[in-house]
């Protein structure tokens, strides 16, 4: 058996996408030796949302990176939502000057994230897999680093904190046995497929008709993403996903109209397991970001903005030394609400609660924003929507606690500021 070379480190991260990346970018500004290792080589896509609203646009531009993601051209974009013949259009509130969010594959924006934490001072090794961890992970032997197999052989990574940035499927929460907890079923599914020469203009545009939703995305360098978001019980009656998919976006004129002429240039993608959840963040040596650490439906476009949000504040908590505790408690203050929409937004809409909220909307220009802006997290739903919007919490749930309830069996603290 050849014996593996030894890398000592001051924090290893496993993992290179976008939680991945951003957090090494962050250690590294804050004079840290990182390193992060992805089996992938990049550009490399993956199943994931795409869009990114103004506050995470923000820290793209934080991070050195927007101007290259921006030379791939994707459109600034507001929000415009159609049901029954009715459509409102809303910007966001800017955010550094941004009142707008773009959609951005994840072929295109990972790779330049990649790029950046190379420029920030980090390395990043593709092609590299993790297969086991330094020490056990408990009090008496925390973890200490990684094994891992590349094209040249073991290597052993070593530093005093492993982090895991590699996704829903974990490999080091498996390892340090993180489970998932306060799991959220979910009632919807969502596959999308890539496209070219769709008729566009600046607009995400969500098309609801219930208990369907499908939305168009114009993203980077030309393509289009084109969504279905659904009842998971129609799962059983579809025999062709292509096909199904095809005559659900051909239904809705609009979408039908804009199609004309465009080229689907990828098979159509997406899952029906899009549950919830959370996983211990940390423990002896270890810690969790990204989806391996919390993950909340899709139909909330956080994926993005969470990982670069948990990313720069994961990574300054790492740099004084608070990690261990403050970082979950950080957490559970920043993610519980939103969490708690998006048991919302994993249910199948209405016909009747769509009318309501769409009246209320097109009424008043400054809450059409205000539910836009919900996605940017510059408001709260609980505080600034739904108590404006008649019957809306009939459908979302009254109150944040009513919603949790059945998923908080196990609470993580609350940091000391919330």
């Amino acid at each position: 058996m050849t014996e593996s070379e030894v890398r000592p480190y001051d924090a290893v991260i496993v993992g290179a996408r976008a939680a991945g990346s951003a957090l090494a970018i962050h250690l590294a500004r804050a004079g840290l030796k990182v390193v992060a290792l992805d089996r992938a080589s990049f550009p490399s896509d993956i199943l994931s949302t795409h869009v990114i609203y103004p506050n995470t646009i923000a820290r793209l531009d934080h991070m050195g990176v927007l101007d290259a993601v921006m030379a791939h051209e994707p459109p600034p974009l507001y929000t415009s939502w159609h049901h029954e013949g009715r459509m409102f259009v809303a910007p966001h509130t800017p955010v550094e000057g941004r009142d707008w969010a773009i959609c951005v594959r994840r072929i295109t924006l990972d790779g330049i994230l990649v790029e950046g934490a190379r420029k920030a001072g980090a390395e990043v090794i593709e092609g590299m897999t993790v297969t086991g961890l330094v020490g056990a992970g408990t009090e008496d032997d925390p973890v200490r680093g990684v094994t891992a197999l590349g094209e040249n052989g073991p290597v052993t990574f070593a530093a005093p904190i492993v982090i895991g940035a590699d996704g829903v499927n974990s490999t080091v929460a498996r390892l340090v046995g993180a489970a998932r907890k306060r799991v959220m079923p979910t009632e919807t599914m969502l596959y999308f497929a890539y496209w070219t020469g769709v008729k566009t203009r600046n607009t995400q545009d969500f098309f609801f008709e219930p208990p369907w939703v499908c939305a168009h995305f114009p993203a980077d360098d030309g393509h289009h993403v084109i969504t279905m978001n659904g009842p998971l019980t129609a799962r059983a009656e579809i025999r062709d996903w292509e096909d199904y998919y095809l005559n659900r976006i051909r239904s809705i004129p609009a979408l039908r109209a804009r199609l004309e002429g465009a080229t689907k240039v990828s098979k159509v993608m997406g899952s029906p397991r899009l549950e919830g959840y959370y996983r211990d963040h940390t423990g002896p040596g270890w810690a969790l970001v990204g989806d391996a650490a919390h993950f909340k439906h899709p139909a909330g476009a956080q994926g993005i903005g969470d990982a670069f949000h948990a990313a720069e504040v994961l990574a300054g908590m790492i740099a004084d030394g608070s990690w261990r505790a403050a970082y979950p408690a950080w957490r559970e203050a920043d993610s519980r609400e939103f969490y708690a929409f998006c048991k919302h937004l994993a249910e199948p809409p209405g016909d009747d609660s769509m009318r309501q909220v769409m009246d209320a909307y097109i009424r008043d220009p400054r809450l059409a924003r205000a539910i836009v802006d919900v996605w940017a997290r510059t408001v709260k739903p609980w505080t600034d929507v739904i108590p404006h919007v008649p019957g809306m919490a009939a459908v979302t749930g009254a109150s944040i606690d009513d919603v949790l309830a059945p998923y908080e069996g196990e609470r993580l603290p609350l940091a000391a500021s919330a």
